[in-house]
């Protein structure tokens, strides 16, 4: 017999102790993984976050953070931001990639002057919504014309149950094969996340596809477009070219295909967004009120309590309309946009605003008592 390799070595001494141990300490030493991989993550966002905002302040000597963003770095389209360093020294982190952990909650670091808010404002399922358009899958946009939960009303043709019929579960199964479908993902995600077999995945997926034959077919003709011509385009007529679509290695050549896919859905909603800030941006000159960031879908901006009001009617305006699209590059945009706003008094905390049909805010007594105003 040959010598065994290190690596298989290991394996098999790791296999042979664990064989012979009981489940009580196999659970034992499961809980101390979990803990500890806990403890390392924890770590990690404390040096690189609170240890990095230190710093930032140290060398600012200010309580100020500054970051980069770049319009060019991802080929989406999409802006990216990384943190900005000097040669003297470090003057902030990257906002992005601030974790959204509510336990730790290091976002809290970011707070709005006193006497003023913080906002963000996301855009709501603008990738189902992006998706929707391009495809021209009817049912898919009629659901959001309608006003309905796209997951609910998902859940609800997948199993064949009514729309008030639908279970939670349910609601939660059948809303993986929507971002599936955005972000590439097969049934083997689907069963691994889900702890399902891969028969019963792959059954969801092609249910959900059943309900949106709009979905299943323009998902064929981007993969057939790719491959013939290497390349996507975006609904604003931005480009990606593919070639690894021709690579002879399949799960290459099937990551190429997913790229393909994702582009032509994350980076229309990349610019929707970035159409929306420019145009919120000129409006807020009318104001004291200004955008500190964006993170991916949304933005965030900072406003003084006493022209709150004005400011997010300014946002909903804007960030609602789609005449810019027509305007600009012919685009008809046939699904509603709608958005989520948090008001608080940092990054890390607030409370969400109730819209009416024109944008009306229904809850400012109570957005006014969280703020202390």
């Amino acid at each position: 017999m040959g010598k065994l390799s290190k690596d298989k070595l290991e394996e098999q001494i790791a296999k042979s102790v664990i064989s012979e141990l009981s489940n009580e300490k196999l659970n034992s030493a499961s809980k101390f993984i979990n803990l500890d991989l806990q403890r390392r993550k924890l770590n990690k966002s404390h040096k690189t976050y609170v240890n990095g905002v230190k710093r930032a302040i140290d060398h600012n000597k200010a309580s100020r953070c500054y970051f980069s963003y770049n319009l060019d770095s991802v080929l989406t389209g999409r802006l990216s931001c990384s943190k900005y360093d000097t040669e003297e020294g470090p003057m902030g982190v990257s906002f992005h990639t601030l974790p959204r952990e509510r336990k730790t909650n290091i976002r809290r670091m970011f707070t709005a002057p006193r006497g003023q808010a913080f906002i963000t404002i996301d855009y709501k399922g603008m990738e189902l919504r992006v998706l929707a358009h391009i495809s021209r899958e009817e049912k898919m946009k009629q659901a959001f014309i309608e006003g309905k939960d796209l997951h609910t009303y998902s859940a609800s043709l997948t199993f064949d149950v009514p729309y008030d019929k639908v279970t939670p579960e349910q609601r939660q199964i059948a809303k993986e094969p929507s971002f599936l479908t955005v972000y590439g993902g097969t049934e083997y995600t689907l069963a691994k996340k889900r702890g399902i077999s891969l028969k019963k995945a792959k059954n969801i997926i092609e249910s959900w596809l059943d309900a949106f034959p709009g979905v299943r077919e323009y998902k064929e003709f981007i993969y057939n477009f790719l491959q013939k011509y290497k390349y996507v385009y975006s609904l604003f007529g931005r480009r990606r070219n593919l070639p690894d679509v021709d690579s002879s290695n399949w799960a290459v050549q099937k990551h190429a295909l997913n790229q393909g896919l994702n582009f032509t859905v994350q980076s229309p909603s990349s610019d929707i967004l970035l159409m929306a800030a420019i145009k919120v941006h000129g409006r807020l000159r009318e104001t004291n009120a200004r955008i500190v960031a964006s993170v991916h879908d949304s933005i965030e901006l900072i406003a003084p309590y006493d022209e709150l009001e004005e400011v997010l009617k300014i946002c909903y305006d804007e960030m609602t309309d789609v005449s810019i699209m027509r305007d600009k590059f012919g685009v008809e945009f046939s699904v509603p946009l709608e958005i989520e706003t948090l008001v608080g008094k940092s990054f890390g905390d607030g409370i969400e605003l109730g819209y009416g049909p024109g944008g009306e805010i229904s809850n400012t007594e109570e957005v006014a008592r969280y703020l202390e105003i």
